[in-house]
């Protein structure tokens, strides 16, 4: 099998930057609306205390390097993305060796996406500018740091158990019941760490209506997604195309030996 790590390392660089572009498209006129209605919340507050209201300039700064750091941001992420694919793809293909590349592909992807994103930002919703303070910032991504390490070997040993499963001799109802035991028992785990691990202690301001939030979050899950799919389709496309060319060289040298 062909260490596809390289490949799954080049097509992060490339989902990130098709994300960032796609967020910077759908993604900034909420934050530019959100960094907007921050302002107005400032001045207001301001003058209700008899002070004078923040400089426009630094938010128009403060947007422009919002746009800068989303590409980049999802550029590294796509990088990390691809190395956890990798590890995914490797652990799927064991366990299920009947299936072909695009399967394992696409289960891997979205195996990378429910654990490293989706299920996070379940936890973790991430918010536009101007939501959450400063003083609970290392907590809040110590703690979803810990989330997502934790989220990630719960699905690895999910893989693991499914292998030694269909490695078993059992068929029929007791392999569904194993089955359904490691589904049970992710379960079980995904539940406590959800229940126990702190989550964000901040709460939304009253200024932020929630339209605003709910359109943030889904454009961001809906780039999560994108991201995890185009490295899936990028790494299997290319495992085909290697495997086309390998075909199609075969007769040429079974040809060169014959004469």
């Amino acid at each position: 099998m062909k260490n596809i790590l390289p490949v799954a390392l080049v097509m992060g660089v490339v989902s990130g930057l098709l994300v960032g572009g796609f967020l910077n498209v759908v993604n900034v006129p909420v934050m530019e609306w959100a960094i907007s209605l921050e302002g107005i919340a400032a001045e207001a507050e301001a003058a209700a205390s008899g002070g004078a209201g923040g400089e426009e300039g630094g938010i128009a700064v403060s947007l422009g390097m919002q746009r800068i750091g989303l590409v980049v941001g999802l550029v590294v992420v796509g990088v990390l993305s691809g190395a956890i694919f990798t590890g995914f793809y490797h652990l799927v293909r064991r366990a299920t060796p009947g299936w072909n590349t695009w399967a394992w592909a696409t289960i891997a992807g979205l195996v990378g996406f429910w654990a490293f994103s989706l299920f996070t930002q379940a936890k973790f919703p991430l918010n536009p500018p101007g939501i959450g303070e400063e003083a609970t910032l290392l907590s809040r991504q110590f703690f979803q740091f810990l989330f997502i390490v934790i989220s990630l070997i719960s699905m690895v040993g999910v893989l693991l158990a499914v292998k030694l499963v269909n490695e078993s001799s059992t068929q029929g109802f007791q392999r569904f019941l194993r089955y359904a035991a490691v589904g049970i028992a992710y379960a079980a785990v995904a539940v406590v760490v959800f229940a126990l691990l702190p989550g964000n202690p901040d709460a939304t301001p009253e200024w932020v209506p929630e339209a605003l939030v709910f359109m943030f979050r889904t454009f961001t899950l809906a780039g999560h997604f994108l991201l995890w799919m185009t490295i899936a389709g990028g790494v299997a496309g290319y495992l085909k195309y290697q495997e086309r060319g390998i075909k199609a060289s075969e007769p040429a040298a079974t040809r060169a030996m014959v004469g």
